[in-house]
């Protein structure tokens, strides 16, 4: 409690107040910068990398701003004003006609070309796709967040929680190296029982089947080390693949090859120093409603003013921008991911970049890194050492490595043969054992040491 002490300024004589702080009430600056510290960090653990966090991010925050928009300019704003004939001045009959057109067809016709007589040929050019823009923003935005709610759901049963690790070795980038070592040590014991839980215990005739098919079916492969590794592929094709589709759907729903539109409109405004696509987001379209008056039923054409296409145009030339980008990116992404956990080779060349960290340096401990490369961590293991890397650096990543190395060291001394060498380790299928660091240091011990 803070503690008041009254006091005279010697010219007004007016009593002033001196407050002082007992230190045991005192918040540290620390603390406070600690907690806003800690908060930063909740929101980078992350599972993914930066391209999966521009589709199920970025992009449907986008997705979403636009559906606000549209939705805001339909449903509050006035979304269409049509012309009347001069017989009809009353503010009632405004309001049918806005009302009725609104939610009615519409179609467009350039002023240069009459309208055709036969009401069927006129809606050749159907423009009635602007009502339905509010949902279909959402629904493009639940396509791009499919995927990651699909990987959400599904890495959980191959029984580690890919984020908690990730958090756990983010946390210590704010520790001291001793509480560094402690918690990373923590978190190497955690992944040590998850991949003594899920490995292949015996290796028979159905354990040889499942190791084949889970090279496709990644379902199959919590034993062989490759669930992980197979689903987040399988999520890279699947934001591939909702990129392309949605060209196609939105070609359907806007009646344009949807591939082209900004090809067109760079082409066009190269050539004319201006866009404007009068087909598909004309300002000005044509509505027709009829009016029953005793026996005679009457048909009115009258045009429309749509506002609302002004907006969509650059809404979708922007879309089309920001999806060919999105697209070119994810195949990117889903080639660098495949060539390097999937492409014989690229694991241990990946991991080789520990060996120095590790003072590794004699032919019987690169022989053994190889064993905890390709035996112990498998796919998965080193799945999970790369997302450290993208989601909390190369520093952490190592002092993980590091943790987990002991950890495999430990294991293996428990089980030395009596002249010191590793006994014969339990076969787990992997990549045939080639030299880590480029050099044949000789043949790998085809046994692991998870029995």
């Amino acid at each position: 409690m803070p503690i008041v002490t009254p006091s005279q300024s010697p010219k007004s004589r007016v009593p002033v107040v001196d407050v002082l702080f007992v230190s045991d009430d005192r918040i540290p600056l620390g603390s406070v910068l600690l907690s806003f510290a800690d908060i930063a960090k909740r929101g980078r653990i992350r599972d993914d990398d930066s391209i999966d966090q521009l589709n199920h991010w970025a992009t449907v925050g986008l997705l979403t701003a636009m559906a606000m928009g549209t939705g805001a300019k339909q449903f509050v704003g006035m979304p269409i004003r049509c012309w009347l004939p001069a017989q009809y001045k009353k503010k009632m009959y405004q309001h049918y006609a806005n009302q009725y057109c609104w939610i009615s067809h519409m179609y467009y016709v350039p002023f240069s070309e009459p309208i055709a007589f036969d009401e069927e040929d006129r809606w050749e050019v159907d423009i009635s796709f602007y009502r339905w823009v509010t949902v279909m923003f959402l629904i493009q935005a639940l396509l791009f967040k499919l995927p990651y709610i699909l990987w959400r759901e599904l890495k959980g049963y191959s029984g580690l929680n890919v984020a908690k690790v990730v958090g756990m070795t983010l946390e210590t980038s704010v520790m001291t190296q001793d509480k560094r070592d402690e918690q990373l040590s923590h978190a190497a014991a955690f992944m040590h029982r998850w991949l003594q839980t899920y490995t292949m215990y015996k290796y028979n005739a159905i354990s040889r089947f499942r190791e084949k098919i889970s090279g496709i079916f990644f379902c199959f492969g919590k034993r062989t080390g490759t669930y992980l590794t197979g689903l987040y592929m399988f999520t890279k094709i699947l934001y591939v693949a909702n990129i392309v589709g949605q060209f196609f759907m939105l070609s359907a729903f806007l009646g344009l090859n949807y591939w082209n539109l900004g090809i067109d409109a760079m082409r066009e405004l190269n050539k004319y120093g201006r866009w404007q696509d009068h087909y598909t987001f004309p300002r000005i379209g044509l509505c027709d409603y009829k009016i029953r008056q005793m026996a005679n039923v009457q048909t009115f054409s009258v045009q429309c003013v749509l506002s609302i296409n002004l907006f969509l145009e650059k809404m979708y030339l922007i879309m089309w921008f920001w999806m060919v980008g999105l697209l070119a990116a994810n195949i990117v992404s889903l080639g660098i991911w495949f060539y390097g956990e999937v492409m014989p080779g690229r694991a241990e060349r990946f991991m080789s970049r520990y060996i120095r960290l590790l003072d590794i340096d004699n032919a019987h401990d690169k022989t053994i890194f190889k064993l905890f490369v390709l035996n112990y961590l498998r796919s998965d293991g080193v799945f999970i050492i790369r997302m450290v890397v993208k989601n909390a650096g190369g520093m952490l990543s190592t002092d993980l490595v590091k943790q987990m190395w002991l950890v495999f060291q430990k294991g293996l001394q428990k089980r030395d043969g009596p002249n010191g060498a590793p006994r014969s380790l339990p076969r787990q299928p992997s990549a045939p054992a080639e030299d880590i660091d480029g050099d044949d240091q000789g043949e790998s011990p085809e046994k692991d040491f998870t029995n």
